[in-house]
């Protein structure tokens, strides 16, 4: 049997999206993470750690960064690390992974596809790394192809599979999963997307490649549990693949209904049930919602220093005033044909994909709601 553990997008010393949180603070979180996948590594007797790029930042990326890397994958000999640079730390000239002096485990790929054999595991690890943050044709059009004499042969590779699921990150080195089970793969560990996502070879229907996603929330949408994957291949190449869960802190993120709330303490205590699951010490981003009384606005910032035993918090008011609006549009005047037209955009802005201008529709609607509230409130 060969086990292996596969991470790949963990960023580290990127800027942080997740809401104004403290840097250094997040960044200790990272490291935190990585030293649990260490362990991980340790505590499970991996025969391999594979890491399919982007593992930390060229520009902005530090020097003590990347000693803490060096002296973590240290702490794993012999076990074999594999790496294979992506867009956001490619290999080049000026980056820590040449500059450098790391430890006789760790495996670096480079723009040249290169295969690092281990007879004594009958395995080989084959990669190609990024040169420069922009790649946009197949790194697998010159894939040499397997060395013979082995029972075991991995791939680690930083690239967007076409129609993988991850159309929201750049489709930087495309390549599909027709191509990727030509390679003739036991397993390729993937990175570039976020999100994870498995693949099935188009023969024997059996998982074969796989996105583990980020291990630790770069942002509000990387929200909720985060994972690395623990993989076995049996004699007879057939894969076992698990998640491990890793985080430090996890980001939550829900829609809270504070209908009938006239008061900041009402509110609280709404908040209090709605988040009674979630532990202390997480990063949340709620939105408020429901119809309220065009008397009361919910003060957020209050609220968000009510709750300040979260590590962070982000409080956002999408509540309306309790006005009929059909009403007012079916009596025609002033304030319905205002409505009418703003219904009309914010119809429009739901339909499209431009997420600043549904922003900015839902903002105009509130707006309007909240002054015509005033008027006849």
């Amino acid at each position: 049997m060969l086990s292996f553990i596969h991470i790949a997008d963990v960023h580290l010393d990127a800027p942080i999206r997740a809401m104004s949180v403290s840097y250094e603070l997040r960044q200790d979180d990272f490291r935190r993470t990585m030293r649990t996948v260490r362990d991980l590594v340790l505590e499970k007797r991996a025969d391999v750690w594979l890491i399919a790029g982007d593992l930390m930042e060229l520009h902005g990326g530090r020097r003590t960064t990347a000693i803490f890397l060096r002296d973590l994958f240290a702490s794993v000999a012999p076990t074999p690390v594999c790496i294979a640079p992506g867009n956001h730390d490619p290999w080049r000239a000026d980056s820590f992974y040449q500059s450098l002096e790391w430890p006789g485990n760790v495996y670096w790929f480079t723009p040249e596809w290169g295969a690092f054999e281990f007879p004594e595991k009958s395995c080989v690890v084959y990669g190609w790394g990024f040169p420069q943050p922009h790649v946009y044709e197949s790194p697998l059009a010159d894939f040499p192809g397997k060395l013979p004499g082995y029972r075991h042969h991995l791939m680690v590779l930083h690239a967007s599979v076409v129609n993988g699921g991850g159309e929201e990150h750049h489709p930087y080195a495309p390549v599909t999963v027709e191509q990727l089970a030509e390679t003739g793969m036991d397993y390729i560990a993937l990175g570039h997307i976020h999100k994870p996502a498995r693949f099935a070879h188009p023969v024997h229907r059996r998982t074969f490649a796989a996105y583990p996603g980020s291990p630790e929330g770069l942002s509000v949408k990387e929200n909720g549990p985060r994972h690395v994957l623990y993989g076995e291949l049996n004699e007879a190449g057939e894969l076992l693949l698990e998640e491990l869960p890793v985080q430090t802190r996890m980001i939550v993120r829900r829609e809270i209904d504070i209908q009938g709330a006239e008061t900041v303490d009402q509110v609280a205590d709404i908040l209090e049930s709605g988040l009674a699951d979630v532990q202390d010490g997480q990063i949340l981003d709620i939105t408020l919602t429901g119809d309220r009384p065009v008397h009361f606005t919910p003060a957020t910032d209050v609220l968000e220093k009510r709750f300040s035993r979260f590590f962070a918090i982000r409080i956002t008011d999408r509540t309306r005033p309790d006005l009929d609006a059909g009403k007012l549009v079916a009596e025609g005047g002033i304030w319905g044909r205002w409505l009418q037209r703003l219904a009309e955009e914010e119809a429009a802005a739901a339909a499209s994909s431009d997420e600043q201008r549904q922003a900015v529709a839902r903002m105009a609607m509130k707006i309007a709601l909240e002054r015509i509230g005033g008027m006849i409130g």
